[in-house]
């Protein structure tokens, strides 16, 4: 991929020394685990174990974490975590970054170049940069695109309606089952170990262009929640949660859609 600006990013900056113990305590999986120069998939649950934020959440060293966040409203997301600082000696700020697609680099690594953070995707990066460049259309679509096929869920900007099983965190490691206490912590467990969601996110493919948000599903209810749509060769790629029970085809709408990947917790 050619290094042009694929979509706005949002971040939350936590600065000070009681830094990593402030994002121990709240996010889900288990920062002892972050390394300086690296990032980690992590979430922010509230007490009923449903996701307020999903982020790369990297260690820039010098007692400074960089939440890349994917969705939801960063200042809305601060506000709210900021109220669980108390005498924390830490900081929230909102940062706002162009990311740009770039050259492969390891999925975990953080690279720092002069004023830009890179983070590493695997065959791909997201560059950060400070700027006031508009996205590039396809590049963008290109770039969602690629997260649909890895099943890498943003979520919507009103956020919150999902449990961790429905956007598949515990494969994504964002999730922790031994790091101990943190909010929402009881309800993962249970969910994990009596197996009770009813939820999964899926790669549909199929005719027509969906927006963003809930659409009617086979039975005529709500329960399509659609999270991103970009244009195919030929078809509309969708990632999306649904019902758990779900066969390989699914009508929405009158228009049938295969499921071509599901990515379970």
């Amino acid at each position: 991929m050619a290094a042009v600006v694929v979509a706005p990013v949002h971040c939350l900056l936590i600065e000070g020394p009681d830094a990593r113990r402030f994002a121990q305590a709240q996010f889900s999986a288990d920062v002892r685990a972050l390394q300086a120069g690296h990032w980690q998939w992590n979430a922010w649950l509230d007490a009923h174990g449903r996701v307020q934020a999903l982020m790369h959440l990297a260690d820039l060293g010098g007692e400074r974490l960089l939440a890349v966040l994917r969705g939801g409203k960063a200042e809305r997301i601060r506000a709210d975590l900021g109220r669980y600082l108390m005498r924390s000696k830490a900081v929230l700020s909102v940062s706002a970054f162009h990311g740009h697609s770039d050259a492969a680099l390891p999925s975990g690594h953080l690279e720092r170049d002069r004023h830009d953070f890179v983070i590493g995707l695997g065959s791909r990066s997201l560059r950060l940069r400070q700027g006031a460049s508009p996205p590039d259309p396809a590049a963008s679509e290109q770039w969602r695109l690629a997260d649909i096929n890895a099943g890498w869920p943003t979520l919507p900007p009103d956020g919150g309606h999902f449990l961790p099983p429905a956007l598949g965190l515990g494969r994504l490691g964002a999730i922790s089952l031994e790091k101990g206490c943190y909010p929402g912590q009881e309800i993962v467990a249970r969910l994990h170990y009596r197996g009770v969601h009813k939820w999964r996110l899926c790669h549909l493919r199929g005719p027509t262009m969906l927006e963003p948000g809930t659409v009617p599903g086979p039975a005529g209810d709500n329960s399509v929640h659609v999270l991103d749509c970009v244009s195919g060769e030929g078809s509309m790629e969708i990632l999306a949660v649904v019902p758990e029970n779900i066969g390989n085809i699914i009508n929405i709408l009158d228009n049938i859609y295969h499921v071509t990947s599901a990515f379970d917790a």
